[in-house]
């Protein structure tokens, strides 16, 4: 098998004007009405434009996470539905969840993910904190902005070797999301599975 590299697979990138076109209507967006409950609406407003967090139609007020690599192309978009009142994912009837380049039917389209809010290593030499969740990211960089907070968007996104090599050279440190359940099982297992420097 041979490793991957960037000229092995062609990457498929959104027109960025696609992204500015959603980069606003935050009134119709769940996340937003619930952000701004917790961090305020000047905040709220500084976070979700510095994050190119975007508003979609699709199931009504829903949240888009732009991923937008260190050279500024737009990888795809993650369309989220979430509850305005408790902030979580809607799961019923099922899970509400999809993709920008899905939403506009571009058949063609070869996704090669990034990390969310990985723009915001350009010209930042600031330690890096890796989370699961783009909410979370949003969230801990409002309370902790000595870091550059950046997401996966899950197990299935971007946490592997490839692309942890936009983070060479960086402190980082990493907050798997079963830290609680881990630790509540019993002893560490390994230091690894908590944070790691790159």
């Amino acid at each position: 098998v041979k490793p991957f590299t960037p000229e092995a697979m062609d990457a498929s990138f959104i027109d960025r004007r696609i992204m500015e076109q959603s980069l606003r209507h935050y009134e119709r967006n769940n996340l937003y009405a619930y952000l701004y409950g917790q961090l305020g609406t000047k905040t709220t407003i500084q976070q979700m434009q510095m994050y190119h967090v975007g508003t979609a139609k699709k199931w009504g007020n829903s949240t888009v996470f732009w991923q937008v690599d260190k050279e500024g192309r737009v990888h795809t978009g993650k369309v989220m539905l979430y509850n305005p009142n408790t902030g979580k994912r809607v799961k019923e009837p099922y899970a509400k969840i999809s993709w920008v380049h899905t939403v506009l039917n571009l058949s063609s389209f070869t996704l090669n993910q990034c990390f969310f809010g990985e723009h915001l290593l350009a010209g930042n030499n600031k330690p890096v904190a890796i989370v699961e969740s783009e909410k979370t990211a949003i969230i801990a960089s409002a309370y902790i902005p000595n870091y550059i907070w950046l997401a996966t968007g899950g197990k299935n996104g971007c946490f592997n070797e490839q692309h942890f090599d936009i983070l060479g050279g960086r402190n980082v440190v990493l907050f798997p999301a079963g830290l609680r359940r881990r630790r509540r099982a019993g002893p560490r297992r390994d230091r690894e599975d908590y944070c790691r420097g790159l």
